[in-house]
């Protein structure tokens, strides 16, 4: 079982339950010297390395090795599985996170917004993408 930072689209427990079929517990946490930044052409984000920056999220626990999987294609080729300390209550623990590894110019700011997210595209990802990712796994991976 791992722990995963989450910073965008997997921060809703709508997303994260519906791609892998389980309720996981989480915590606020942050990673430090990076910074979030919206994919242009996208409504996610991807977070990149930056000295004396910091990015909230939630630390999603004891993740199992199937629910990695799928979220490990959810997030696509656009992104590296590191592992990397995020601050949890002042503790530093290892986690896995999704970071940006395609070219720097296909991201832009401002910071991406959840809340426009949640207004506008939420809706489509639990209705289209969520099964379509799952439908996908489930053929290539089972």
């Amino acid at each position: 079982m791992q722990h995963v930072f989450v910073y965008g689209t997997l921060l809703f427990p709508e997303i994260l339950e519906g791609l892998t079929g389980r309720s996981f517990e989480t915590k606020d946490a942050e990673l430090k010297n990076f910074k979030r930044l919206r994919v242009a052409m996208g409504d996610y984000p991807a977070i990149v390395e930056e000295e004396s920056q910091l990015v909230k999220g939630k630390l999603v626990l004891d993740v199992d090795a199937r629910s990695l999987e799928l979220l490990r294609f959810y997030e696509g080729d656009d992104y590296d599985c590191r592992e990397l300390e995020v601050s949890l209550d002042g503790k530093k623990i290892l986690a896995l996170v999704f970071v940006w590894n395609a070219e720097a110019e296909l991201l832009t700011g401002p910071d991406w917004n959840i809340e426009n997210f949640e207004k506008h595209y939420l809706n489509d990802y639990i209705r289209f993408v969520i099964p379509e990712t799952v439908t996908e796994f489930t053929k290539l991976f089972s």
